[in-house]
């Protein structure tokens, strides 16, 4: 049997799940990398043993926990997760994702004592409940409430900044997703929400369910005012952005084709640094609106508030324009 150091303590997961929880996490494992930039934005790091392979590469991660750049990789919630590697390190809280298998995960854990908490971290809603989860899973409920005040401040911004723009001088864009040039972003899912608070209109909003398949000719009929890619497609974009289909496009033609800017952990995806990304992405579409926005400045403001260092003290770059 248990013993407590106190009362009872428990938090309902995004599963639905009760978990009871010990009265101290000091050993944490996550599963994927949002968990760990979740992790790290609520400043426990230091308490992480186990990690996603992923985030033993990051430089961000790196950056603000070295120990990282060692850390146990536990597998992925991609790749499969090492039930046996979790169990070694003996963790008191495990973070896992509500798909691919999280919650069997979570109950097989469970079995063996083992905290886990499963979390979807898959639009800003579901962002913020994921922190106040881990938050409230170590028992310190402020650290959520600061960081999502740091996003907040962010998207107030961008919201500011684009509220009084009619629907007809609203710029469509396409996003390239990290799985090619010629995948898109649903309208279900972050980056379609991403857009949207940027002030634009996503060219895939009429797509359902993970990313798209798009054909060259469809990217046509789009005829996009501006285009994003993934990072992770920057090796491959010139091939890309060289056919003849993409050069007659609209944003080819002005030049408006970027990266999507960090590198040193992307903002296109699940995690706090998203909020920058909506930033990023209104000052591309409305320079005007933006002009008198610092964005530099919020960058590393952000930064400092979520990690204690800032952007380019992390060793942080903004270059994002790209020459088709």
């Amino acid at each position: 049997m248990t013993a407590w150091a106190g009362p009872p303590r428990w938090v309902v997961d995004m599963a639905g799940r009760k978990v009871d929880l010990p009265a101290k996490v000091n050993r944490i494992v996550t599963t994927f990398k949002p968990a760990t930039l979740c992790v790290l934005a609520l400043g426990l790091g230091d308490r992480l043993v186990g990690v996603d392979p992923g985030s033993t590469r990051e430089r961000l991660q790196i950056s603000v926990i070295p120990a990282l750049a060692k850390a146990v990789p536990v597998g992925d919630k991609s790749k499969g997760v090492n039930f046996e590697a979790v169990v070694s390190l003996k963790p008191d809280l495990v973070v896992l994702y509500a798909q691919a298998g999280g919650p069997e995960l979570a109950a097989r854990l469970a079995l063996l004592g083992i905290a886990a908490v499963v979390i979807l971290p898959e639009d800003f809603v579901g962002l913020e409940r994921s922190l106040s989860i881990l938050a409230l899973a170590v028992g310190e409920p402020q650290r959520a409430a600061r960081v999502a005040a740091a996003m907040r401040r962010v998207l107030a911004l961008a919201r500011e900044k684009t509220k009084a723009l009619p629907q007809s001088r609203r710029k469509t864009i396409y996003y390239a997703s990290p799985q090619s040039f010629f995948s898109t972003a649903s309208g279900s899912m972050l980056q379609d929400e991403m857009i949207r608070r940027a002030g634009g209109i996503n060219a895939g909003r009429k797509l359902t369910g993970y990313f798209q398949p798009v054909s060259p000719e469809q990217l046509l009929v789009w005829n996009p005012d501006l285009i994003t890619a993934s990072r992770r497609l920057a090796a491959s974009l010139e091939k890309d952005l060289a056919r003849p289909e993409v050069k007659a496009l609209k944003a080819a033609t002005d030049g408006n084709i970027y990266l999507f800017p960090s590198n040193i952990t992307p903002w296109d995806f699940p995690s706090p640094l998203c909020a920058l990304g909506v930033l990023w992405l209104g000052t591309r579409l409305y320079p005007d609106l933006f002009c008198e926005v610092d964005l530099l400045g919020k960058v590393n403001e952000f930064h400092r508030a979520l990690f204690a260092k800032s952007f380019f003290e992390m060793g942080g770059g903004l270059a994002d324009q790209v020459r088709p």
